[in-house]
Formats: C-alpha cells, structure tokens, sequence
C-alpha cells in the first residue's frame, strides 16, 4: 500500500518544536507493506542533518514543501493581528502549490495522510483519495474547556485569547468536509465525540495515542529509599494551577506529616520555569532539585519511581504521562491526565481531584511501598499493550484499507 503524507511539521522521534513525535512512532511502527512518501512544510524547522536521519530511520523519502510567501511576510513582518479579521486560523489558508499536488497524484498513492487539524484545506485538494485527516487533538474543545477554567476568567489577557479563537477553531472544525472517503482521527475519546457533536454526518474516530520509547526493564521495578518523585514538563497554563496547589499543600502540611514526607521522599522537577518551586521546597527542609533539560529524556525518568501529574487543563493525551507509565513509574495524576489512557485508578495509576488526596496517596505509598509497586506493573502493562505503536499504527493505516 502506498501512502503519502502531508504534514505541516516533519517527523521526529521526539517532539520537536511541534507535536512530531506522534506521527515519527506511527511510521516507524507501521505495517511492512505500507510505504510512505512525506511531503512536509516544515513549519517545526527541522535542520536538514535531522531530516536526513529521519528518511533513514523511518525508510521514507522527505520532500519540503515551501510555506507561502504571505505567511512568510505575515511572521516577517510581525502583522499577527491580521487574524483579528480571519474567519479561521491561520494555519488554516495554507495549501499544496499545485504542482506539489500533481506531483503527489502523479505517483497515483493508494491514500492521502493528513498531519495538522488546521490542513483542511489540504485534505479538500485532494478530492477522490482515501484520506485520514490526523489532527491529533480538538482545538475547538481545548479553548472551549479553558473557557471554562478559573485561572483563565480570573486572566482577561487569557480570556481574550481563549475567547478570540475559541470560534475560529468551532467555526473550522464545523466546516471539514465530511465526504465519507475522509476519516478524522483523534487521540481523544471527548474530542472525537466533541467534532461529532459540531459536525454530524462526520468520520470522526477515537485511536489511542501510542507510548514512546521504553527503557528495557526486567523484571518488578523497586521504588528507591527514600522515594524518587518526579514533575515532568514546563511550568506553563497546563501544570500552574494544580501545581502551584501541589507545592503550597506540601509547605503547609502538619509538622508530624510534613516530617515523615521530608523522610521518604525525594522531589525533583524536570523542565523550565520550576526554579520558585525547588526554592520553596528547599527552605521548607524538603529534598527538592530542579533540572532544566535532560539530555536523554527517559533515561533520566527511569531514574525515579513516581510521576505527578499536577495537569490543569488540556485535551487529548498527555505524552508525558505515556512515557512515565510505560517506563514502569506509578502515576499519581489529575483526571485530565490521565484522560484517554488505558488506566484505572487504584490498579493501575492514582487519580486525584484534590491536592489533599495526592499527598495523602503519598503517605500511604510510603507505608506501603510493595503494593504500589504492583501499581506501577500493572500501569506499565496496560500501556505496553493498549498504547503499542505496532498495534495503533495498524489501527490507523487499516483506514485506508
């Protein structure tokens, strides 16, 4: 079978100033007698040295697309605020230069794969194909649900910008062509149902988001004396309300809590923008680190035993959260979390709803250790097997059989 793939960012195995990863593990993963071309605009910058690598990891041919010189001088020039008057979002009015796709229907591809919710227009040019229209995730509903947030009503600079796109992205997914040979795939289960919701009639399909890469693990992992805790990703809107709570509920324990905590637990956050946090910590008595960048990522999260996810808002799947679980870390997350995961709270992970609940689950961790270690396994098997790149990659590419 052979595909084509237009994509508004190219493929790497990690995320690369863009949502690259996805689609780099569903092509690595994919079915042998699918073969793919890439067609790619390269909105995410990939220097060509990495290009390269990837055409030879993924045994794919990659060619450029050039972006169009509007948008070019729209960057350029700064004139953002031309989306004030757009209808749609910006992304939206790029397309294939013609003779890009004739070319492309040239080689006469079995089927057409769309990266990028904003391509429509892309998936419009190519008319009479088998398409899947990846997007991974609703944008509609990302804004819809921040709306809805009261760190974002308490903001008028977020509020506004959650209130001027919110439309043009409702608007855009109320428009996608819902020509039958065209199926939208998501990686969330309330996104799928969310752009069914906007636009009946349409082939909107729910595909669990595959794991990364998996450390080679052998054997029960054992938490370490004392317990390992990791905060993975940037302080950013996703993780600053419930993890600003997450610190003050540690700083403002009981003295007797705080001290078995102190004695069991070592804290470390992972990503940019947690120095305040670490400090905060570190004065308060506890053992607390803060690392900027981490050269190999999973290298450096199998060196811990729990991942907290302090996720505020979001739609889709959390990749780090993927990565933490399949790497054998027991999870202690909030529900937007752990959202499209095939997890259950208590077997598998730990959900909370409230600050309270996560440090209580630590003290109970801590006094039970063997039992959540079995926690861990389990959540690192679910995700081994519902989260497999081989097994979602051919639930993807079986669209277009």
């Amino acid at each position: 079978m052979k595909i084509t793939l237009v994509t508004i960012v190219t493929p790497y195995r990690e995320n690369y100033k863009g949502t690259t990863a996805v689609q780099y593990h569903l092509l690595a993963h994919r079915p042998k007698d699918v073969e793919v071309e890439i067609y790619s605009f390269n909105n995410n910058g990939l220097p060509e040295d990495k290009i390269k690598e990837v055409e030879r990891e993924l045994n794919v041919k990659i060619h450029l697309l050039p972006l169009p010189t509007w948008y070019k001088l729209v960057f350029a020039l700064h004139l953002l605020f031309i989306r004030l008057f757009l209808k749609y979002p910006l992304h939206h009015y790029i397309a294939v230069p013609k003779k890009w796709v004739d070319k492309i229907k040239a080689v006469k591809p079995d089927g057409i794969w769309i990266y990028g919710e904003e391509l429509s227009k892309v998936t419009r040019q190519f008319e009479g194909y088998k398409r899947i229209h990846t997007l991974p995730d609703s944008e509609a509903l990302y804004y819809h649900r921040m709306l809805g947030t009261r760190f974002v009503m308490n903001d008028w600079k977020k509020y506004w910008r959650c209130a001027f796109m919110y439309p043009k992205f409702r608007h855009m997914e109320r428009d996608f062509d819902r020509d039958k040979s065209i199926h939208y795939h998501l990686v969330g289960k309330a996104d799928a149902e969310f752009l069914r919701d906007m636009a009946p009639g349409i082939q909107a399909h729910f595909i669990r988001h595959p794991h990364y890469d998996v450390a080679p693990l052998s054997g029960l992992r054992h938490f370490h004396s004392p317990i390992r805790l990791l905060i993975a990703g940037q302080y950013n809107l996703y993780m600053k309300q419930d993890a600003d709570e997450f610190v003050s509920e540690l700083l403002g324990v009981d003295n007797k809590t705080k001290e078995g905590l102190q004695s069991n637990y070592q804290i470390t956050f992972l990503g940019h923008g947690w120095e305040q946090h670490a400090s905060d910590l570190q004065k308060d008595g506890w053992n607390a680190q803060h690392i900027t960048f981490a050269p190999n990522y999973i290298e450096e999260v199998t060196k811990h035993d729990i991942q907290l996810a302090p996720i505020s808002i979001g739609t889709g799947t959390k990749g780090k959260v993927l990565d933490a679980l399949a790497n054998g870390l027991l999870v202690i997350g909030t529900p937007y979390a752990m959202e499209n995961i095939a997890v259950e709270s208590e077997k598998s992970c730990i959900v909370y709803h409230s600050t309270k609940e996560a440090v209580a689950a630590m003290q109970d961790i801590a006094n039970n250790v063997e039992k959540y270690e079995a926690i861990a396994e389990e959540g690192r098997k679910a995700v081994l097997k519902y989260h497999s790149r081989t097994l979602v990659s051919s639930q993807l590419f079986d669209l277009f059989r």
